[in-house]
């Protein structure tokens, strides 16, 4: 029974050192590159350090803008916090934590998000995200009235539905839980689990905080890392990893297949952090592809594109729901913040069809009507399918060209508005 107990107790204190050992490491530096740049931006604003006259915020195509510091050609300060694939809500959330944690309350947010993310509402609750059954987030209490008439009904009445399940690698698992799995860590990263229990309400409060309980154990939020840090290949670093990194800002180089990640995983995620302290915030992630996975995702989009043209999409909602700009906006004002959107190039094609045409010239009018704020274009609304790698990401070529528009057209605009404010 003695031995029981003992061999109980060092398990426990084991599992103790692990964690204690966790907390007071920089262990994230070995994690997997997604969750490695979440934790660097989510460490940047609890740092309280941040003092950018202007914050961008967007998603993963936006994340290819550069910052710049405030000098002879710069008026203002400017610096990307973008992160992807965190959804509407992301936004205000986030600017609520970044004034609370001290950083400088900026003159102006500049919102450079993907249409999806702005023109569709919040959408349905994270706990069904097909909105198969509910639309919006529900209270406990009709959420249980509901679960329990699904039950008598489904069960005794109604044959099952088919589950949205798919196969790969010799598996079966639902759509759903796989998306989860590829993106939910953004939101559990990026928050404590405090801010999670604010931010949300009812049942999806539910479901996001039972996500988030795992990870208040530090051992388990970044067991990834503990896993990587058992290889020694993963603790190499070489000496001359700047020199690197500035190497494969060439698109020449990057094409050459000359740029992959580096097998280390502290190495590459050190290149990754030198990237984004170099451009205050930017990081073009469709650059750690390798070429000849860039050239076979251009040919499907070229094979989409010219099937979208011969068969159109004329059925699409007139009506946008601009609910996030109209919360955004509020939350800018009320904290005397100015708030300006840059609407970012998109695919020639996708550009220029009826939908987006459309939803282009709602936007205009939405913001004609929200004359403290301003809506900024760069030259041209649209670039060549061949400056993409897929639907949404700059190729390094799309890439560079944005940011030499950014900086000598878009930004200047950006500097006269903030200026006459």
């Amino acid at each position: 029974m003695r031995s029981k107990f003992l061999g109980i107790g060092l398990t426990l204190l084991f599992f103790l050192i692990l964690e204690i050992t966790v907390r007071v490491t920089g262990i994230h530096y070995l994690e997997q590159p997604e969750i490695f740049f979440v934790n660097l931006k989510k460490n940047f604003v609890e740092s309280g350090k941040g003092d950018a006259d202007i914050i961008v915020l967007g998603d993963s195509r936006s994340m290819a803008l550069a910052g710049y510091a405030k000098d002879d050609k710069t008026e203002y300060s400017v610096y990307n916090h973008s992160l992807p694939a965190m959804g509407p809500k992301y936004y205000r959330f986030f600017l609520d934590k970044y004034l609370k944690k001290g950083n400088k309350k900026p003159k102006m947010v500049l919102f450079a998000a993907s249409p999806k993310l702005y023109a569709t509402g919040y959408g349905p609750p994270l706990y069904d995200p097909d909105a198969k059954v509910v639309k919006e987030n529900e209270s406990i209490s009709n959420f249980m009235k509901r679960r329990w008439n699904e039950g008598i009904e489904k069960n005794f009445f109604r044959p099952q539905t088919k589950s949205n399940v798919i196969s790969y690698s010799g598996k079966q698992e639902d759509a759903n839980q796989i998306l989860w799995e590829f993106f939910g860590h953004r939101y559990l990263h990026q928050f404590t689990f405090l801010e999670l229990a604010e931010q949300y309400s009812g049942v999806e409060r539910l479901f996001i905080l039972s996500k988030a309980t795992p990870l208040l154990y530090e051992s388990y939020r970044f067991h990834g890392a503990i896993r990587n840090s058992l290889s020694y290949s993963n603790w190499k670093v070489d000496k001359q990893y700047k020199e690197k990194s500035i190497f494969c800002e060439s698109c020449e180089n990057i094409e050459a297949g000359l740029c992959k990640p580096s097998p280390s995983q502290l190495e590459d995620n050190l290149t990754i952090e030198d990237q984004i302290n170099r451009h205050f915030g930017k990081y073009n992630i469709s650059n750690r592809l390798k070429p000849e996975l860039v050239y076979f995702s251009k040919e499907m989009i070229r094979k989409e594109l010219d099937a979208e043209l011969k068969n159109p999409n004329d059925h699409f909602n007139p009506n946008p729901d601009f609910v996030v700009l109209e919360d955004l906006i509020r939350y800018t004002e009320e904290k005397g913040i100015q708030f300006g959107m840059v609407y970012l190039p998109w695919i020639k094609e996708r550009q220029e069809s009826p939908e987006s045409k459309a939803l282009l010239s709602k936007l205009i009018i939405f913001f004609q009507n929200h004359p403290a704020t301003k809506l900024f274009f760069f030259p041209e609304s649209s670039y060549p399918a061949e400056r993409f790698v897929d639907n949404i990401h700059y190729d390094c070529r799309g890439e560079k060209r944005v940011n030499e528009e950014f900086r000598q057209f878009v930004l200047p605009q950006v500097f006269r508005f903030l200026s006459s404010k």
